[in-house]
């Protein structure tokens, strides 16, 4: 009676300590396999950032100074030693390499990322990536570290980041050693200052600044799309985005003529109110996007420029039509607003940190802000502990009736 009582208790702690570990493993697609810990695993080569169609490599070392812009892919390239004798190939060029190579091998399912972001804000995501053939920079087949930066930073300011990264293995004192990447996350900034003397190109978005020992009038120009001129200060700062994207939800809602301009972004909020020009070949209706709805704006034709104008400090998205719209029946759509701290910064609350600590933010090929799948883990400790329960129950019932 007492081996099967204990027998009972025994089975009962190895399913409720089998389920947790099996509910450990995060989200990610990972190899069911078990691989061994490669020999002297590690990291290797040159690290990669891929902005939109640019590749920028920094040779890897054990503290890196790299800084990252909004949209960024940062690829951190994982290597291992061969045995002796061993050689294996590599890249679409198929060289064999020998020594400290980089590793091309399996993902093993207790493999885990470790990515300890103390500005807690960039990083939105980590993942195991194996490079194909049309990745441009990276060694085809080889295993790296991707780690995504945020999309959009509301800000101004400059922000100064420090993460540590490494890879463990779950169960086991494997660990690769770590490196320290450091540097500056911020929006793209303008080649020049802005000019007082000179029209200021407008080509892509970036954050226009102006001296601090300068001030005047300055006119920015668009594409020759668009022209805003104001007066600037020392040290202003503004981003300035521009397209001319057609917006079908709103162009769907009339049958007449509508042409859009389109400053995006929520930053390019000027100290003094200035001219918006559009030139344009007659008299037109302007109206400004607001939260999806048209708004009615106080533009007027300057028949002396050809072009409607508009006084303003804060550059939105317009639409012109050579027609009056009906924008009686037109609703606002409901937004989360954000607010804007004195430097730019939103002052909502900050994104849960990622990797702060190996225990409580854990990589494994795709941690981020992911939760965990419903493995069913909780029911099936709930069941388990019930039968266990039940049993001890009946063993006693049993030796009671024996007696």
């Amino acid at each position: 009676m007492k081996k099967w009582i204990a027998f009972s208790m025994a089975s009962a702690m190895l399913l409720t300590m089998s389920t947790a570990a099996f509910a450990d493993i995060a989200t990610g697609v990972v190899s069911e396999e078990k691989q061994g810990w490669p020999n002297e695993f590690g990291f290797g080569g040159q690290i990669k950032v891929m902005r939109e169609e640019e590749v920028l490599s920094y040779d890897l070392e054990e503290n890196n100074k790299i800084d990252l812009q909004p949209g960024d892919d940062l690829y951190i390239p994982l290597y291992y030693t061969t045995a002796e004798g061993e050689s294996v190939t590599i890249g679409a060029s198929k060289e064999e390499m020998t020594g400290h190579v980089p590793y091309t091998g399996s993902i093993d399912k207790n493999w885990k990322i470790n990515f300890i972001d103390k500005s807690k804000t960039i990083i939105e995501s980590t993942d195991f990536y194996r490079a194909e053939s049309k990745d441009s920079g990276l060694v085809k087949g080889a295993l790296y570290i991707k780690a995504q930066t945020a999309d959009s930073y509301n800000s101004l300011t400059d922000l100064e980041f420090n993460f540590g990264v490494y890879v463990s293995e779950r169960y086991s004192q494997n660990k690769t050693e770590q490196i320290q990447i450091e540097g500056v996350f911020a929006n793209p900034k303008a080649d020049n200052l802005v000019d007082f003397d000179w029209e200021n190109n407008v080509y892509e978005k970036a954050v226009w600044e102006v001296a601090e020992d300068q001030d005047g009038t300055a006119t920015f120009n668009f594409n020759d799309d668009a022209y805003f001129t104001v007066r600037m200060f020392g040290g202003d700062k503004v981003m300035l985005d521009f397209d001319r994207t057609y917006d079908k939800a709103i162009a769907d809602r009339y049958i007449e003529d509508l042409y859009f301009y389109n400053f995006r972004g929520e930053l390019d909020e000027f100290s003094a109110t200035g001219t918006l020009t559009i030139p344009v070949e007659q008299e037109m209706f302007m109206y400004q996007i607001v939260n999806g709805a048209l708004k009615a704006t106080d533009a007027v034709y300057s028949e002396e420029n050809e072009a409607m104008e508009l006084k303003t400090r804060t550059l939105g998205n317009y639409v012109l039509t050579p027609t009056k719209l009906d924008i009686s029946a037109e609703v606002e759509t409901e937004t989360p607003s954000t607010d804007v701290d004195n430097n730019g910064g939103s002052t909502s609350q900050p994104a849960p940190g990622y990797g702060e600590n190996s225990e409580t933010n854990d990589y494994l090929s795709g941690g981020s802000d992911k939760v965990n799948p419903e493995t069913g883990a909780d029911d099936l400790v709930g069941l388990m502990a019930s039968l266990a329960v039940l049993s001890l129950v009946g063993g006693v019932a049993l030796s009671r009736k024996r007696k």
